[in-house]
């Protein structure tokens, strides 16, 4: 590549030697830049020469496109009712960070999230694979909730009133539920 300098008010053609002094990619023999894979401002990092006289040029890498969202936690335990704050991360496709500002769904039931990522569990249990999700363009992250049943709240006794004659026998049952009515199982102690 011919590089113009002005002396004396004459333009002067040279080929000089191509350099990066200060990172943030390569450069080719005829000065073609290639930014490398991390962001940053590389302050006088391009330098050509020519004999004893040199130039150089500040380049500035910044991150690529959105490529992936990772949304944590992934997975999420909660009981029923639970909250649980996810978070969402961009990255390019050489995994720097990239700022996104996602929009937050739920596909797959488990409960219910709000536009800064609050998810709030239902009140049925199981396991929702992939049902939050965090979107930026065509970009989407997932996360899975595994919501458990919340703890005992009461305790229901069956049957509930018995007449027995003198040395007759009855079994009782006990059913454990939370406070959603979902069923739980009751240590028996002895």
């Amino acid at each position: 590549c011919a590089l113009p300098i002005y002396a004396s008010g004459n333009v002067i053609t040279i080929t000089p030697a191509w350099t990066v002094v200060a990172g943030g990619g390569t450069i080719s023999a005829s000065g073609l830049f290639t930014a490398g894979t991390v962001p940053g401002a590389y302050s006088n990092t391009v330098q050509a020469t020519s004999g004893a006289i040199s130039g150089v040029a500040t380049v500035n890498v910044v991150a690529g496109a959105l490529a992936t969202i990772t949304v944590s936690p992934n997975p999420a335990n909660l009981s029923v009712g639970g909250a649980q704050q996810f978070t969402a991360v961009g990255k390019d496709a050489s995994n720097n960070v990239v700022a996104i500002t996602p929009a937050w769904t739920v596909v797959a039931g488990g409960g219910a999230i709000n536009a800064s990522g609050l998810f709030t569990a239902g009140t049925v249990p199981g396991s929702f694979t992939n049902t939050v999700q965090a979107t930026s363009g065509a970009i989407t992250g997932v996360a899975t909730v595994n919501v458990t049943a919340g703890p005992l709240a009461t305790i229901t006794v069956s049957p509930n009133s018995s007449t027995l004659s003198i040395s007759g026998a009855q079994q009782f049952t006990a059913i454990g539920k939370d406070a959603s009515g979902n069923v739980l199982a009751i240590d028996r102690k002895s």
